[in-house]
Formats: structure tokens, sequence, C-alpha cells
């Protein structure tokens, strides 16, 4: 979970910013899915990357925090926090769209 504090346009950039790399995620072995929060005035973002298992989070962990770091930056946003937690309730996602 990548937590981040943003303004309207920092916001924004960060989506195409996150649609640029997203063929990169898709790709990563043990990859499941990713979710975007964002408050009504886009002032804090939350993203959230959803993988296989342990192995495959660790897998790609380096690469994902420097990445991360670097769309941080490019967006001009602020990190507040990045954490790591587990699943351990589920129930009825479906596809957005």
């Amino acid at each position: 979970m990548h937590t981040v504090e943003t303004t309207a346009e920092g916001h924004d950039r960060g989506l195409e910013l996150l649609r640029e790399i997203l063929p990169w995620l898709e790709s990563s072995t043990g990859f499941r899915g990713a979710l975007r929060l964002a408050t009504a005035d886009r002032s804090q973002t939350v993203m959230l990357t959803f993988w296989a298992d342990e192995a495959a989070l660790a897998a790609s962990l380096d690469a994902s925090r420097k990445l991360g770091e670097q769309i941080t930056e490019a967006a001009g946003t602020t990190r507040v926090a990045m954490e790591d937690y587990e699943v351990t309730f589920q129930s009825g996602l479906k596809p957005l769209g």
C-alpha cells in the first residue's frame, strides 16, 4: 500500500504515469491486480497492488518501490507511507467498468 499527499494536478499526472507502467506490472510474475483510491479533493491517494503470494511480492519489491519513488517525484507528490499488508478476507470483488 502506497499512500501519497497530492494535488489535483499531481493526482492526474500520477494516474498518467501509472497507466504507462501498467504493462510492466501486468507482466510481473504473480501480479494479481491494482486498485487506486483518491479523496474527493484529490489531496491524498492510496495505491494498492495485489500479488499471488509473498514470494511474488518479494520478487518485485525492489523494482516496484523504486518505480513508486520515481512516480511520486515525477508527479510532484509526497509519500506519506509505504506498507505491506496481507489479505485476510476478500468477498465478491468484481472488475470495474
